[in-house]
């Protein structure tokens, strides 16, 4: 096949699959990033021998991030990866447990302490999450959705049976409802809503896969975390001899010749583009409500911690929590996330140290004139409040904590904004609603061989279906090429 230009306008994981996969077929690939280091919202700090991610911190579906490197001939460049068992620590507002694992008994077993009969609820859940996931996951995942047409063609294969159960699907909240008694479990089930940025009483049950996702294929940490598998991938795709311009903010224009991409002042000529961004403004849908965004701390501790991996502190009242963070408000008992990376991953954190990311959801940031430089001010003071919540919830966890913390770092949605999320929403649309999923903004562009790739886009966030869509567009851009050739 004759090879022909193609622009990648963002150097996140998605834009890294995606130049990678159209370089290694023969293409000519630039890729723009416009900040000084790839990987978009997947970054990394080291401080004092401390690394941190300050985007995703887990890992599903390891296989897509394996493949991806044996395509690109550089399965030797991937960090090792290591499955958790336990998978993640839930702990309740009235002091009480949950455990959850990939040992479907084990988790049963926890959840049985609770409550005796919740025992047989984490037995039906699961058999209807996995149900969901062949019946929808799978389907969805396999190939770009281009419609409703063909998504239920691929549906159809796999029987009437799963066409119907994906007709009466409810919320996640009422799914968790039909399998569970207890507000910890119920809590449990919804927090997989926030996967996407969603309410569990509002999200489709359908995000009931990842879940089960979790349970059948696990969930594992990268060596040196996300931040060391970015610069892996960014590794094996400047070996396929991507082109790779940092600090570049690029622009893309069409005209009857292709299209025109690069900074102002060195816009050069390409075939295809491929945009690693959040696609609303672009499709004229900038006004649509957004999904959540966060509020991060990164904390340094003294001492090494007997923090799990993975902890979930809930608060009181999981439905009110919802109700504030959707009417723009912050939660006035939220649900903090913790991640002790060094519990698994030694290279993360010097002797005699800890490193821990700690994250609560926050609502995105309003969109009008002037409004962002509102919210930053605004920023200014709600971070110390929510601070102040976060280290109570830790300490009431663990503590042995006391007056071993500092703060190294922070990210808040202002800081997310200018990394080019809009409103600072971490994963852009919001899903909400039976066929949320299915209006979630498309690969293919507006115009002849414009494609997008990234959480924004089909198939959604978490970094193996950030690969897949930058894997999908990638087929489609070289699809568009030998047409054009």
């Amino acid at each position: 096949m004759k090879s022909m230009r193609v622009a990648v306008v963002g150097g996140g994981i998605g834009g890294l699959t995606a130049a990678g996969l159209l370089a290694k077929e023969g293409h000519d690939v630039t890729l723009f990033e416009g900040g000084p280091t790839l990987g978009g919202k997947a970054q990394s700090v080291r401080v004092d021998g401390l690394r941190l991610d300050t985007g995703p911190t887990l890992l599903t579906l390891p296989d897509v991030v394996k493949g991806l490197f044996e395509r690109l001939g550089a399965a030797e460049l991937l960090p090792p990866i290591t499955e958790l068992e336990p998978q993640c620590t839930y702990r309740f507002a009235d002091g009480s447990g949950f455990v959850a694992y990939k040992d479907l008994e084990r988790t049963a077993e926890s959840a049985g302490a609770l409550q005796s009969s919740e025992r047989r609820g984490v037995h039906g859940f699961y058999a209807e999450a996995e149900a969901i996931w062949r019946a929808a996951g799978e389907p969805y995942l396999e190939a770009p959705f281009e419609g409703m047409a063909g998504f239920m063609a691929r549906v159809a294969k796999r029987g009437v049976v799963a066409m119907a159960r994906g007709m009466k699907l409810a919320t996640l909240d009422e799914l968790a409802r039909a399998h569970f008694q207890t507000s910890h479990l119920q809590q449990f089930v919804g927090r997989f809503a926030t996967y996407a940025g969603a309410s569990p009483y509002e999200a489709s049950a359908a995000y009931a896969l990842i879940p089960h996702i979790e349970r059948a294929y696990g969930v594992h940490h990268v060596r040196g975390g996300i931040g060391a598998l970015v610069d892996a991938l960014g590794d094996a795709v400047k070996r396929q001899g991507v082109k790779v311009h940092l600090n570049a903010r690029a622009h893309y224009t069409r005209d009857a010749r292709g299209y025109r991409v690069g900074p102002r002042d060195g816009e050069e000529r390409f075939d295809s583009v491929v945009v690693n961004a959040d696609p609303l403004d672009s499709l004229g849908r900038g006004r649509e409500p957004l999904s959540l965004s966060g509020f991060v701390l990164l904390l340094e501790v003294n001492g090494r911690s007997i923090l799990p991996h993975h902890s979930v502190l809930f608060g009181r009242d999981y439905p009110r929590e919802f109700k504030e963070l959707f009417g723009g408000q912050l939660a006035e008992d939220p649900t903090v996330y913790v991640c002790n990376p060094s519990a698994t991953d030694p290279t993360v954190a010097p002797p005699g140290k800890t490193g821990l990311f700690v994250m609560v959801n926050a609502p995105a940031l309003p969109r009008e004139p002037g409004a962002s430089e509102r919210a930053a001010a605004a920023w200014e003071s709600q971070a110390e409040r929510v601070k102040s919540q976060m280290f109570d919830k830790l300490l009431a966890y663990d503590p042995e904590l006391r007056g071993r913390m500092r703060v190294m770092g922070q990210r808040t949605p202002v800081d997310l904004a200018a990394l080019g999320a809009p409103g600072g929403s971490i994963y852009g649309f919001l899903p909400h609603g039976k066929f949320g999923p299915f209006r979630r903004p498309r690969i293919r562009g507006g115009t002849p061989g414009l494609f997008f790739a990234g959480g924004g886009t089909h198939p959604g966030g978490g970094v193996p279906l950030v690969m897949l869509s930058g894997r999908f567009a990638a087929e489609m851009a070289s699809k568009h090429l030998r047409r054009s050739a």
